[in-house]
């Protein structure tokens, strides 16, 4: 019998990425405190959040094999979470416009035997933006539940003058790379 399989996230954008999969899987949020442990790398601490994602989960769930993400836009170092106001996405905006920026989603696939984690980094250019741009952006509300203040799949879609990574891992789901991985949990 196949284990059950668990999305450990609330996010819209990973069930809809993990649904085109055509794997059955469930959702249950893992709410855990989500500071990054400033103590390890920017990479390992990424994985070490999914992993504390995917624990809660399976704690309560030692059947399953549970999977748990999350994603930071850093810009020169500084991360940039979700901005928590409008002004907030203003300034992350302006301040990601006419640079390169990375995207890293950190992700564990975890079960009671097996533990498979990474962090899938991309970079991504944004063209030069002006006020009004931002401005109108921030208006359609999209900015505001999303890491670094833009959602490349949706209306964020002309900032972006380059790409050098997986587009759906800055949707906060890499796709190919975790289909790759719950083969070695039997999916």
């Amino acid at each position: 019998m196949k284990q059950k399989l668990i999305l450990a996230s609330q996010s819209p954008r990973r069930r809809e990425l993990l649904e085109r999969c055509h794997i059955p899987f469930d959702i249950e949020i893992a709410d855990i405190d989500e500071t990054l442990n400033r103590n390890l790398p920017l990479e390992a601490a990424m994985e070490e959040l999914a992993w504390r994602k995917a624990q809660t989960v399976l704690d309560r769930h030692p059947e399953a094999v549970v999977i748990g993400a999350d994603t930071i836009v850093v810009l020169e170092q500084q991360v940039l979470g979700k901005p928590g106001n409008s002004e907030e996405a203003k300034m992350m905006l302006a301040q990601l416009s006419g640079k390169t920026h990375q995207v890293m989603t950190g992700v564990c696939l975890l079960s009671s035997t097996q533990r498979i984690s990474f962090c899938d980094i991309s970079d991504v250019e944004f063209y030069s933006l002006e006020a009004e741009e931002i401005e109108a952006y921030v208006k359609t509300g999209e900015p505001l539940d999303k890491a670094g203040a833009y959602g490349i799949q949706g209306e964020g879609f002309f900032l972006a003058r380059r790409i050098n990574g997986d587009f759906y891992s800055i949707m906060g789901f890499p796709v190919a790379r975790i289909v790759r991985a719950l083969k070695k949990f039997g999916f």
